[in-house]
């Protein structure tokens, strides 16, 4: 057939040679595209389980109310953002069209023609609602901490107002849009339903199990290898690594958000988060209150090993509160993350602690022994490790670290008493690296930092385009209200059984999903 197919080519050629050299009209060729049977037809997916991922059944998959990580996670495959964040922190509209920013005003404008699962026309009405139950999640409310409202224009666009300028701002609408009310309907023998999103995958009820089944219409049209998705519940099951062994499950995710490291069978792909771990510091401490003390302790930081060694090599060490990878940070000169005792050590002399006792502390005669108070969760064993790291560290330079270790709720409580000279604590930071939850007095982790600090003025200084991120980072760098270390990562594992290389972004740990094949 094809052999016809090329000798049928070569005769038209030749026709169409001799038409124009004879000086006749060439034949028109030009190709009706509703007979064109050359195009390429949209692949058609396998009408079966291709693969299948934990759940569980007793949480909920609401995204605004599931309380577990593999919930939300697979909230990733049914409900669509406005904006997907790449890996160096950039957007991609997905819901959103484009948006325009202009002071404490975000104007989004929404792509026309998209609908829901169910087939409804999705406005800017279900991103109002969405926006409105994000803010009241206990997830997604950290990253619209700067956002106060939001509301339809009646032009098929979202204006969000902001608290404060943040020329980043839009990287935080990753939130999930769900349609208005659907989490509210109720089905037929009463038991609530599952929202309606407008993503790849919506969730259907099969008697006493649960899968996600394709939706061909997501964004126009979505075609993946395999139109289902199986759903195991892991909610009285063996472990992840049986399950995995087992062939049960075929992909899993792990930001170990519990402080402790799993191993699991299976290639296994990290990807980035905005947790970010740092080291408080009590601005009221006699010890502390010189940047070149504060200054120095940084440079004793070993933030390489402590990413390595205390969090298992699931980390990304960090000079600045942001992460390596960030898109504003190219062009930019940043302070180095390596360990540097002579350095540090010259500080401190500079700093009147220029004296060593018979004991081996170091001291000032003005401000006496260099002895600081660490206090840690002892319940996170990343943390705990990286405490003894740090204890380590700063004996080089013959600082005494006490450590303090408290249960979770003691710890918070100490914290907020001011009862340390440095803690270590963690936040997950929204992906524009909103930074005033530092720098504000009721900010929720200002502990220990000085809000009339120049790191705070010339901050807010650089939200409202009057400084450079470059001049922000040199005063950071030089004052050092807190000190950053590093940024967690987590992992994907995926089984023998999915042949294809798993791609995930910050906001989208199956980005790839529509390539997936298996054996």
């Amino acid at each position: 057939m094809r052999k016809a197919k090329r000798i049928f080519s070569a005769l038209l050629c030749a026709t169409l040679l001799t038409a124009t050299f004879a000086g006749c009209e060439p034949l028109d060729l030009s190709i009706d595209p509703s007979t064109d049977t050359s195009v390429t037809e949209p692949i058609k997916g396998i009408d079966a389980i291709g693969y299948t991922i934990p759940y569980l059944r007793t949480d909920s998959l609401n995204p605004f109310v599931c309380e577990t990580e593999t919930n939300r996670n697979i909230a990733m495959l049914i409900f669509d953002p406005l904006f997907n964040v790449n890996n160096d922190f950039s957007t991609e509209p997905v819901i959103a069209e484009s948006y325009t920013l202009s002071g404490r005003k975000l104007s989004v404008k929404i792509k026309t023609n998209l609908t829901f699962s169910d087939g409804s026309v999705l406005t800017s009405q279900d991103i109002v609602y969405s926006f409105t139950l994000a803010k009241n999640s206990k997830f997604y409310s950290p990253l619209l901490n700067n956002f106060s409202t939001a509301g339809a224009d009646g032009n098929g666009n979202v204006v969000f107002t902001l608290k404060q300028v943040d020329p980043n701002a839009v990287a935080n609408l990753t939130f999930p849009i769900i349609k208005k009310d659907s989490d509210k309907n109720n089905n037929s023998d009463g038991n609530l339903s599952f929202p309606i999103g407008s993503g790849r995958y919506s969730i259907v009820q099969e008697k006493d199990s649960r899968k996600l089944v394709v939706n061909k219409e997501r964004l126009g049209s979505y075609h993946p290898q395999y139109n289902q998705i199986g759903l195991k519940d892991i909610t009285e099951t063996s472990s992840i690594t049986t399950l995995f062994d087992l062939n049960q499950i075929d992909f899993y995710t792990e930001n170990f958000s519990e402080g402790s490291f799993k191993r699991y069978t299976g290639a296994s792909t990290k990807f980035d988060t905005t947790n970010f771990v740092y080291l408080g510091v009590n601005s009221q401490s006699n010890k502390l209150k010189d940047s070149m003390v504060r200054r120095a302790i940084s440079l004793l930081v070993d933030r390489s090993n402590i990413s390595t060694v205390a969090f298992s090599d699931f980390a990304q060490p960090t000079a600045t509160p942001f992460h390596p990878a960030y898109h504003a940070l190219k062009g930019c000169s940043v302070m180095p993350v390596k360990f540097n005792d002579d350095a540090a050590i010259d500080l401190l002399e500079r700093a009147g602690f220029d004296k060593v006792s018979d004991y081996g502390i170091r001291y000032s005669a003005y401000t006496g022994k260099l002895e600081l108070r660490l206090i840690v969760n002892k319940e996170n064993s990343f943390k705990l490790a990286m405490a003894r790291n740090i204890q380590q560290t700063l004996a080089k330079a013959d600082i005494i670290v006490v450590i303090k270790e408290y249960s979770y709720k003691n710890y918070v409580n100490a914290v907020k008493e001011g009862a340390y000279d440095l803690y270590i604590g963690e936040v997950m930071l929204p992906n524009s690296f909103y930074l005033n939850g530092f720098f504000t007095e009721n900010g929720g982790y200002s502990f220990g930092i000085d809000p009339a600090c120049k790191s705070a003025t010339d901050y807010n200084l650089f939200l409202e385009g009057k400084k450079t991120m470059q001049e922000f980072l040199d005063t950071f760098t030089d004052e050092l209200p807190f000190i950053p270390v590093l940024y967690r990562q987590g992992i994907t594992v995926k089984g023998p059984r999915i042949l294809t290389e798993s791609k995930t972004i910050i906001s989208d740990y199956f980005y790839n999903v529509n390539d997936w094949t298996v054996e």
